[in-house]
């Protein structure tokens, strides 16, 4: 990078301070980590706009804590200052006063401070593309903190004093004890705060018929939650939010979340019709979100859960046989979709106006055997 280009990121990026971090500490931000340095202080010439910044914190042995992050919506010329709180191993805020003073000596600790790993911003932009500081403040739980691991707590005092099981061998299935174990669950101020879906997957007084309709097509449910967003692009932008904490976060209970997410939009069949803009903008947020999850654990889902293929099939097979004329920007959203997973992971679709064999009619031979 040459000195103007570095100088003119340096002046409208904003700057971030983490204060007293351990050396050897996991720290990322975005699409990038790194082990840190004794001088690490914090990173420069972050481009503004939404970031997703994230730690773990390392012991002498090199093993790590869980993951811990948040995000932030950087300002032009902002100076963030954070420092580790060595007994709760999380960053905290600081008194004003102290981020006056490394807003006005920035330039004293440009040592100290590692640049935005900006040949990952494009990857980082099509992640967070929806996303705005009013959906992630509605959506992150109330310390603002993404952790992987949440600690557990008992849903009531008598919990804890449980009587136990009686100390011996295990004389049958029903003999484990598991009715001993208190119920565990997190705070409620640790809790992502996701949109919930509506009770019944089918709208009050439906008919028997309708109640079936909504059974394959889960329009209903995805109108339901768009309605509690400001707006229903905020729903896309729930995907995307859920998918960055379970790929930087570590978060598993995003993950869940996520993939509930992309079933909905794939099994809505009736809403493509009411705005294919819409789930044009959904292929392009799935692309770039198969583009940057881990092959390995993808190769997991398919092979066990098929829950990314079989959705997309799906999907395509609405598409392939509707009564509706498609827009040029969803059918071509479509081939394009098709052609990247075809060229990056070898998947076809072919045959989609045909039944799957576990959905094909089974014939029974009601005829007499004969000996």
């Amino acid at each position: 990078m040459d000195q103007d280009r570095a100088m003119k990121l340096y002046l409208n990026g904003a700057t971030a301070f983490f204060l007293d971090i351990p050396s050897g500490m996991e720290f990322g931000i975005d699409m990038m980590s790194w082990a840190t340095g004794e001088k690490f202080k914090g990173i420069k010439m972050i481009p503004p706009g939404i970031h997703f910044v994230y730690y773990s914190a390392a012991d002498k042995y090199g093993n790590t804590a869980p993951r811990c992050g948040f995000f932030h919506n950087f300002k032009k010329g902002e100076c963030l200052v954070k420092k580790w709180d060595n007994n709760n191993e999380i960053l905290v805020d600081v008194p004003r006063l102290e981020i006056v003073q490394y807003k006005t000596n920035t330039l004293y600790f440009d040592d100290c401070l590692g640049p935005y790993p900006y040949e990952e911003l494009s990857k980082w932009n099509g992640l967070s593309s929806l996303l705005t500081e009013n959906l992630i403040h509605r959506l992150c739980p109330e310390t603002k903190l993404i952790r992987s691991a949440m600690e557990l707590f008992p849903t009531s005092v008598k919990e804890n004093t449980k009587k136990r099981r009686k100390w011996g061998p295990i004389r049958s299935e029903t003999d484990v004890g598991y009715e001993h174990l208190p119920n565990l669950v997190p705070k409620e101020e640790n809790k992502i705060r996701f949109t919930e879906p509506p009770e019944c997957h089918y709208p009050p007084g439906s008919s028997l018929s309708e109640i079936t309709k909504y059974s394959l097509d889960t329009s209903y449910i995805l109108g339901y939650m768009a309605e509690k967003h400001e707006s229903k692009i905020d729903l896309l932008a729930e995907l995307q939010f859920s998918y960055v904490c379970f790929l930087l976060g570590l978060s598993y209970e995003s993950f869940e979340r996520w993939k509930k997410l992309f079933q909905l939009f794939c099994m809505s069949k009736d809403a493509i019709a009411q705005d294919q803009n819409f789930f044009a903008k959904f292929f392009i947020a799935v692309r770039h979100q198969l583009e940057t999850i881990p092959e390995g654990f993808l190769v997991d889902i398919v092979e066990n859960n098929n829950v990314i293929y079989n959705g997309l099939k799906e999907l395509f097979r609405t598409l392939e046989i509707c009564d509706f004329i498609l827009e040029d920007n969803l059918k071509d959203g479509t081939i394009q979709i098709k052609r990247f997973l075809r060229q990056k992971f070898g998947w076809e679709f072919n045959g989609l106006d045909e039944e799957d064999d576990d959905e094909a009619p089974v014939v029974v031979d009601c005829t007499e055997d004969k000996f």
